[in-house]
């Protein structure tokens, strides 16, 4: 319970600061973090290791898990800053969205629903709120938190522009389908298991369990899967790239075909990861030692 009550105080009492001094605390915060928090710092090394390579210098690794830990406490700082953001002055001085009008909106204008998939990169938070004032709305699946009041809380905060956020269930996965149904748009995260299904498959050249579940809803409802990765660019500024709908094969063979649908989005992944790594806000392990002795 004790972390609900830490981030309500930090609502309460940062949430008002400007922008970049949320940043600096998040940044001393994050300092204190790599350096006692030892058991997520060597997760968050072994993540950097596969992705940048095992031959990369230690150096390298080193600065990219600061990278990863300063980007994750900016994450929790965007959030609880959130409230107090001006969507449209955000979206013209701060925001830009590249393949919006090309891939985004036609998908949105046809009438029969949007898959929108990202990785936790960047500052994808900033980039998802930024559609709301293009008017562009969607529901969105959460990783339920423990307190249930915490995941409350925190989604309450990112809903307050006027997304729905919904912490995964069988209720939530309902509802998303009955948004697709009329039409709307959901967004899925890719890249971290929050359901409980996953499949094996290579993750920047070494297998790993990955989820699969905004690759199966989009191969059962057949609406068009859209991946959206941000890059932070200079402190509070970010630059969201909307990627064209991904090409699903759906043949004879329903599990061969999911294993290559959701490689095919991996690869889409892999091409922002492997460009800065330090913005993958993940502390949780990815990879383990039996997957890696894997061929």
């Amino acid at each position: 319970m004790w972390k609900y009550f830490l981030l309500l105080a930090c609502v309460r009492l940062l949430g008002r600061l400007p922008t970049r001094v949320l940043y600096l605390l998040a940044e001393v915060a994050a300092l204190l973090f790599y350096l006692f928090a030892w058991r997520l710092r060597r997760n968050v090394w072994d993540n950097m290791r596969h992705v940048m390579g095992p031959n990369t210098p230690k150096k390298k690794l080193r600065r990219a898990t600061r990278q990863v830990f300063g980007n994750w406490a900016k994450s929790y700082a965007d959030v609880i800053h959130l409230p107090y953001l001006n969507l449209h002055t955000f979206l013209g001085r701060k925001l830009i969205y590249h393949g919006f009008e090309e891939n985004l909106l036609p998908a949105i204008t046809n009438g029969k629903g949007v898959i929108l998939t990202s990785g936790h990169f960047g500052s994808v938070e900033l980039a998802i709120q930024g559609l709301v004032a293009k008017g562009v709305t969607a529901t969105v699946l959460t990783e339920p938190l423990q307190p249930p009041a915490l995941s409350h809380l925190l989604d309450g905060l990112r809903a307050s522009k006027g997304h729905t956020f919904l912490p995964v269930s069988i209720g939530s996965i309902k509802t998303i389908l009955r948004s697709i149904k009329a039409g709307g748009m959901v967004g899925l995260m890719c890249d971290r298991d929050i359901e409980g299904r996953s499949i094996r498959v290579p993750f920047c050249g070494t297998p790993a369990s990955v989820p699969v579940g905004v690759v199966e809803l989009a191969m059962r409802t057949g609406v068009p899967l859209i991946p959206i990765f941000v890059h932070r660019r200079n402190g509070d500024a970010c630059e969201a790239f909307v990627e064209p709908p991904l090409e699903l094969v759906n043949n004879s063979d329903p599990q061969a075909d999911l294993k290559t649908n959701v490689r095919r989005l991996l690869e889409r992944f892999e091409a922002h990861l492997r460009s800065d790594p330090g913005q993958w806000t993940v502390l949780e392990k990815v990879w383990d030692a039996e997957e890696d002795r894997e061929p």
